[in-house]
């Protein structure tokens, strides 16, 4: 069984908008029901979990009703471990579990179906893309040194692994701050492979990112 997470529990205070950004209107729906949708559509995931702000569950409540693949909406917590652990311990069964944010709302059928494949061949998997940009370290307005760009990743979701991988290292590091899940399956000391992440699958954070995603909508 695959089973997918989308997390949408964050309130999304750099958007500055009077609700959580997974809730704005992107082409006349919510941005979440996008990432929804592309797991329903899906063949080879058998069920999906919300993880919603618990503020606004009846909000995602409503947009869940689509969604036949949908088995549970779990309220969040404060930190993103908090939020998937509320998901993972929804789930009795499962071979392999994909965690997505639901703000990336152009997350491809190819994409989700490499992902699926990496995480039954490595056990744990993250689509990333290579950074082509010179990237630098700096503290206030300062450049402290030049980073080597060729060993720099942008990672993005859904990340896959074999679920009694992603359930051990949260059983063990879910109280520490984590931006993603991989770093704690890292943490186990499990190699975490990477595969290409695809340029449209962007992460919907502050305004600009909004706008981009509306070009986006109208050539995907």
């Amino acid at each position: 069984m695959v089973i997918a997470i989308v997390v949408a529990a964050g309130e999304g205070k750099r958007m500055k908008e009077d609700i959580p950004k997974q809730f704005l209107l992107l082409g006349g729906r919510p941005i979440l029901w996008y990432s929804l949708s592309a797991f329903e559509k899906n063949p080879v995931i058998n069920e999906t979990i919300l993880v919603i702000n618990p503020l606004w569950k009846k909000k995602g409540q409503e947009i869940a009703k689509e969604f036949s693949k949908i088995k549970y909406i779990v309220p969040g917590g404060k930190f993103r471990q908090e939020s998937v652990w509320a998901g993972l311990k929804m789930i009795k069964n499962a071979e392999i579990v994909l965690v997505h944010d639901g703000v990336r709302p152009f997350i491809s059928q190819k994409l989700i179906e490499a992902v699926i494949k990496g995480a039954y061949k490595y056990g744990a998997v993250v689509p990333a893309l290579p950074v082509k940009e010179t990237v630098k370290w700096v503290e206030g307005d300062i450049v402290k040194k030049t980073l080597p760009r060729d060993y720099i990743w942008l990672i993005q979701t859904p990340q896959g692994f074999k679920f009694d991988i992603l359930k051990t290292a949260y059983l063990r590091f879910r109280k520490e701050i984590f931006t993603d899940d991989a770093s704690l399956v890292e943490k186990l000391g499990i190699n975490v492979h990477v595969i290409l992440g695809e340029q449209t699958n962007i992460k919907i954070t502050i305004p600009q990112d909004l706008k981009w995603a509306e070009i986006l909508l109208n050539f995907l």
